[in-house]
């Protein structure tokens, strides 16, 4: 019987991910205290703050105004998401490099499959570290790294290396690892679950196996059996690299904190779209449905689909399709802890229309020319004419900020 080979997963974080793409623009930035925010002058709330104001109690999703307070010496900038995809894309191209096996989680966030690379490139710790000074020197990134026998391990090393570092948990070491930790460590444990668990005696992760598989799960159902099984650094977890998933491609992000602001959440579609739409016509794929993924703080989750009318891997027909979705739900999701686009349906060449062929082949042309426009100059350097009211508001809050 053959044994089983123990698994290496490394997931990366970039940190202070929109300040740093910021500093790479405007190097006279660093150092200094910055601050991104969706809305600078109004009512939004901080997406992204640099350490250096972050030491001042500025944190994600605080208020921008209450952030300035913290912080009167602080640069804020406007949220620029064509950018931010841009960098984002060439990071998990660069990722590809050490592994075929790259999982993105968000825009800032990957993990990455490692088992068996030793002999290429060496031990883990050595090849997260080539993976940093990559990113360091070909982007200009800081990035921090976790290195764990899965993915939950991984990313709670991650936040441990936080900033710049990397943690590597031993196969075996994983529950004394997370013993002393805050049970908030534990992914998907949010506000509310920590202050049910707190009132049952649980502040750290230790304290959890104390409390042991029956009580939690008559607490909490079968999260709470998961829950026991996160606290002894078990996950039964895969990296899933988007060549494995032919039927559909998708794109989600985790938000750190619960987003509640609509304007935001459509910044957020878009940016999915757009990186949706370029990984249909790298892999020259079309789309002939957009499904929505839409999660709330408490873990339920929605799904709404539709169909389009013809198939397509433009990015302003995907964007329309997922928009059309999102504000049929406006009311009902809000504040959202995940948001998701999918494409499903897929070909590998559009439904052939005889009378359409020349202009669908113009529109191909088109999207070719402006994916080579934005690697060049940025997403902002040009826009479908469908966006532009969103991208003029970006444009106003840039011109604000």
């Amino acid at each position: 019987m053959l044994e089983k080979i123990a698994k290496v997963i490394a997931h990366i974080d970039l940190d202070c991910f929109f300040v740093s793409v910021e500093r790479v623009f405007h190097p006279e930035l660093k150092g200094k205290p910055v601050i991104v925010s969706g809305n600078p002058e109004g009512r939004g709330v901080v997406s992204s703050a640099s350490y250096e104001a972050r030491a001042f109690g500025v944190r994600s999703a605080m208020p921008i105004q209450r952030a300035r307070k913290c912080c009167p010496e602080a640069i804020v900038l406007p949220v620029r998401m064509g950018a931010y995809a841009e960098f984002s894309e060439k990071v998990f191209e660069l990722l590809r490099d050490f592994s075929p096996l790259v999982e993105e989680a968000s825009i800032d966030e990957a993990y990455l499959d490692l088992t068996g690379s030793e002999k290429l490139l060496g031990p883990p710790q050595t090849a997260a570290a080539l993976i940093q000074q990559r990113v360091r020197d070909e982007l200009d990134l800081p990035a921090s790294l976790g290195i764990g026998s899965n993915k939950m391990i991984a990313k709670i090393a991650s936040q441990q290396a936080k900033p710049l570092g990397i943690v590597e948990v031993a196969l075996g070491q994983e529950q004394k690892f997370l013993s002393e930790l805050p049970i908030g460590a534990i992914p998907g444990v949010g506000g509310k679950t920590e202050e049910r668990l707190n009132v049952l005696g649980a502040k750290k992760v230790k304290h959890l196996v104390r409390l042991g598989p029956k009580l939690l799960e008559s607490h909490f159902g079968k999260w709470g059996r998961e829950l026991y099984e996160r606290a002894q650094g078990r996950a039964d977890d895969e990296v899933i690299a988007e060549a494995s998933l032919p039927k559909s491609l998708g794109k989600e992000v985790t938000f750190d904190q619960d987003l509640d602001d609509f304007d935001q959440i459509e910044q957020w579609l878009f940016l999915l779209a757009l990186k949706l739409g370029r990984r249909l016509r790298r892999k020259q794929l079309y789309a002939q449905r957009v499904t929505l993924k839409l999660r709330s703080p408490d873990f339920r989750t929605w799904t709404r689909t539709t169909g389009l009318d013809r198939a397509t891997s433009e990015d302003w027909e995907l964007f329309a399709a997922g928009l059309l979705l999102l504000r049929r739900e406006k009311e009902k999701v809000r504040p959202l802890r995940l948001l998701g686009m999918s494409a499903g349906d897929l070909g590998s060449s559009p439904e052939l229309n005889l009378f359409g062929e020349e202009e669908r082949a113009k529109r191909e042309r088109l999207m070719k020319a402006l994916d080579r426009t934005r690697e060049q100059f940025g997403f902002d350097a040009i826009y479908p004419a469908r966006l532009q009211g969103l991208m003029e508001k970006i444009r106003e809050e840039e011109e604000e900020g």
